[in-house]
């Protein structure tokens, strides 16, 4: 794992009690896969299911996560790595759900990077619970540069 779920809160700017990432199992440029346990208490749980809210807030901070564990990794000559910009969802396309999983799910979202262009990250996601794809869509998220040090 790259980022254990003690480290998660380093690379995004949620908190709890909206935390829905708990890891990230892979990275590249342009993909990246995290990894969510469904809990009983969680506030995106209701009657024993993790809601379709939950799993956009997933995907977005999936990205959020890539988005700065990859900005971690630019460390410059000075030793200090570059914030990463903060990202606002502009755009849901094609949300799909198929399933909600139970509490006790292990859930794995993937999001790739379409194209970025002009401070718009557009990102391909989806949610993988067992061997099926529960949720996809495409999300635009509009990137901050405020905050940035590169």
């Amino acid at each position: 794992m790259l980022v254990g779920r003690d480290d998660v809160l380093k690379f995004i700017p949620q908190r709890m009690p909206i935390v829905v990432v708990h890891g990230l199992t892979e990275h590249s440029d342009t993909r990246s896969t995290s990894v969510f346990n469904v809990e009983t208490d969680h506030l995106f749980v209701r009657d024993g299911k993790f809601l379709p809210s939950g799993l956009m807030e997933n995907i977005a901070q999936t990205s959020a996560l890539r988005s700065g564990y990859h900005f971690s990794q630019q460390i410059p000559a000075e030793g200090e790595a570059p914030e990463p910009p903060i990202g606002f969802i502009g755009a849901l396309k094609n949300f799909v759900v198929t399933d909600l999983p139970s509490v006790g799910s292990v859930l794995y979202t993937t999001v790739k990077v379409a194209y970025e262009v002009m401070g718009m990250q557009v990102v391909e996601a989806s949610v993988t619970c067992g061997k099926k794809v529960i949720a996809t869509c495409e999300m635009k998220i509009f990137l901050s540069q405020e905050g940035q040090n590169a």
